[in-house]
């Protein structure tokens, strides 16, 4: 299966109002993983580059789960939804105007002078960074002191007939990367929860670079620094910008407690605290 397939399958009942998540598009376990809600919303509008894709997280969105989907339009912004009973869970909104690539000269002269750095740990499973899921990316990114940052090249699940990579690799990815730049900068696990995406042209089947800049992390509207507002790229060959992201990312040790058994799986302790120094306590606690 391709990620194609699996988001034919996902909106496969769309006409119907209904969608359904497969289980290997999941982040934390059981639950899909953000880049893969995006990629179900592009899946049934099906838009050309360039696109702005604005997708709001206000629940878990479960995999395996028949969800009722909802869509309209407000001029020529396409509105989309999907609920569980009466909880709306996630809502998008999609539109190709005014849509421009963000100036990366800075970012990849950081890159350029310091990228020397520590591979960060993942799940088994996870979409993004996960090495056994069938559909992952195997995304694992290197956290260097001022970038986060990682050459990827497309997987065979990524392939189109067309000759490029599909687009939901850069809206997972992209939001794996902002998910990584919010949970450094906190300490703690945590959601993505407004993810604001671009696509600006075709992904090639080249080496692409994955790239975020740590000092650009900065508290989004709580004074609990519970928020951070981040943002990032993907780059092709020529260092040209495919896609960008503009994130927010919520973190707790509660979400830290819920990553714990799936990181550990893969990742002795001591590395594990070295990015979430409170996973100490809650293996402790967990004995």
């Amino acid at each position: 299966m391709t990620i194609d397939d699996a988001l034919r399958l996902a909106t496969a009942e769309a006409a119907r109002g209904v969608v359904t998540i497969p289980p290997d598009l999941h982040g934390f376990p059981g639950v899909a993983h953000g880049g893969a809600v995006a990629a179900a919303f592009h899946r049934l509008t099906l838009p050309r580059p360039p696109v702005a894709l604005h997708l709001e997280l206000q629940r878990s969105v479960p995999t395996g789960a028949p969800l009722r989907l909802a869509t309209g339009s407000h001029g020529v912004t396409a509105e989309l939804s999907l609920a569980q009973g009466d909880r709306v869970l996630a809502t998008a909104t999609l539109h190709r105007s005014g849509v421009t690539p963000p100036p990366v000269g800075d970012l990849l002269a950081a890159w350029d002078h310091d990228r020397q750095g520590a591979e960060l740990p993942g799940s088994a499973t996870c979409l993004a960074c996960g090495s056994a899921n069938p559909l992952g990316l195997g995304l694992r990114l290197i956290a260097a002191p001022r970038v986060l940052w990682r050459e990827h090249v497309p997987r065979p699940a990524y392939h189109l007939r067309t000759g490029e990579a599909h687009p939901a690799l850069a809206l997972v990815a992209l939001d794996e990367l902002g998910w990584w730049l919010g949970a450094l900068a906190q300490g703690e696990c945590g959601v993505t929860t407004d993810v604001r995406l671009a696509l600006f042209a075709p992904l090639p089947l080249a080496p692409l670079l994955v790239l975020g800049g740590r000092a650009g992390v900065h508290p989004d509207g709580d004074p609990r620094g519970r928020y951070s507002r981040v943002s990032g790229v993907l780059l092709g060959p020529g260092r040209d910008v495919l896609a960008a992201a503009e994130i927010r990312f919520a973190g707790s040790r509660a979400y830290t407690r819920r990553l714990l058994e799936p990181f550990l799986a893969t990742t002795p302790l001591d590395e594990l605290a070295r990015w979430f120094p409170s996973v100490r306590e809650l293996s402790v606690r967990r004995v």
